[in-house]
């Protein structure tokens, strides 16, 4: 707990430490921008995550039993970004045998007695709660329009749960606000780059964070969670999860990196920065490439990681689900059944709205992927039906 309140002040001082530099580019858009986040922003960011772990705070005097929990075979669905994650923990989370963060959760309630807070102001303000959900839903700001076509938002939306991480500052989509920060890209190399005490106080205070959502939600539950970023962690999930069933959904580079570029296109038109710039792509290819190579290693070693393709999730969504219910040892209800048979049908058409004519194609670059892909085929989530009793 203090040390992951002691990891948000070392990072935070970073920050500003980082930002400050930033000030000298020259005059310009870039040096009002930084300005601002280091006069506003990072003040702010600093008063919100110490108002949050006032909260953790209060979770350990109230409700500590919370730490008892034992987090049973939770289901990790990482992999390669734009590679079908979103789609499956979405497909999945209609399933009420899981449980899985939302936006509003990880965002504004990542304590226990933050849920209970907002629980009751909820109920006690339904209209104003309606009037605000209404408002956010109906809200179509150029910036929501963009990232609705990308990565839908909605509060009640099932969520990347690495933004539980931000009440420490270690969450990786700090990386586009501050593109240029490299502490922020070694979190794109978890287990190899970050150091051992930031690696054990970041997994000691997810643990908790899951532990906290399971004592919300019922023990009873299977805990779900989709990020992609966690594919440079799969070795510190196992040794924090040494039960859990891990499916690594993957897609041809040839499509992931212009997509996984193109995703980042709304937050950088807004902050100002520039996603054609050479370092930034470098940074992103070489941590593509890292993914890739991690799915490869792990699924080479029988029971840590099953790999999916995105054709298959298109192409095959029931018998994928089929094969994961059957490694999580989870029985599959039949009006579920019925609801995923379904939604396989439909996913049969889907097409990409961003194939050969995605402005970020010359992005790609073969060389770095020419002995990452097509991956060896270890340790597949369809072929591992026959392996599951």
């Amino acid at each position: 707990m203090l040390q992951g309140y002691g990891l948000l002040w070392v990072n935070w001082l970073d920050y500003v430490v980082w930002q400050s530099c930033q000030l000298w580019q020259g005059l310009g858009w870039g040096t009002l921008r930084n300005l601002a986040l280091l006069i506003l922003g990072l003040p702010l960011v600093l008063l919100i995550m110490n108002l949050h772990w006032c909260f953790l705070l209060l979770d350990e005097l109230l409700f500590y039993r919370y730490r008892r929990l034992t987090v049973a075979k939770p289901v990790f669905i990482l992999g390669v970004p734009r590679s079908g994650t979103t789609f499956l923990q979405r497909t999945l989370s209609g399933d009420p045998q899981f449980t899985t963060t939302t936006l509003q959760e990880c965002l504004f309630t990542p304590a226990i007695s933050q849920r209970y807070l907002a629980s009751g102001l909820a109920w006690l303000f339904q209209p104003l709660v309606r009037m605000f959900k209404g408002w956010f839903v109906a809200k179509q700001s150029q910036f929501r329009r963009q990232m609705e076509s990308i990565h839908p938002l909605g509060l009640d939306q099932a969520e990347e749960d690495f933004l539980l991480l931000l009440p420490a500052l270690a969450c990786f989509i700090q990386m586009v606000v501050f593109p240029g920060h490299q502490k922020t890209w070694q979190l794109a190399h978890f287990d190899s780059q970050v150091g051992p005490w930031r690696r054990k106080v970041i997994m000691n205070l997810y643990y908790r964070q899951v532990q906290r959502h399971m004592y919300f939600h019922g023990q009873d539950k299977v805990y779900l969670a989709k990020n992609p970023s966690f594919t440079s962690l799969i070795g510190s999930l196992k040794s924090a999860f040494p039960d859990a069933v891990i499916v690594a959904c993957v897609r041809d580079p040839k499509q992931a990196v212009p997509s996984q570029i193109r995703s980042l296109e709304p937050a950088f038109d807004v902050l100002g920065h520039d996603l054609t710039a050479p370092e930034f792509q470098s940074h992103v290819l070489a941590m593509l490439a890292h993914y890739y190579h991690e799915v490869e290693r792990w699924s080479q070693r029988a029971g840590t990681v099953l790999v999916v393709d995105m054709n298959e999730l298109t192409g095959e969504l029931f018998a994928c689900l089929q094969s994961l219910y059957r490694n999580a040892e989870i029985t599959m209800a039949p009006d579920i059944e019925q609801l995923y048979q379904r939604a396989s049908e439909k996913n049969k058409t889907f097409r990409s709205q961003y194939a050969a004519s995605d402005r970020y194609n010359d992005c790609y670059q073969a060389n770095a992927f020419q002995h990452l892909w097509p991956l060896s085929g270890s340790s597949r989530l369809l072929s591992s039906i026959e392996n599951v009793s």
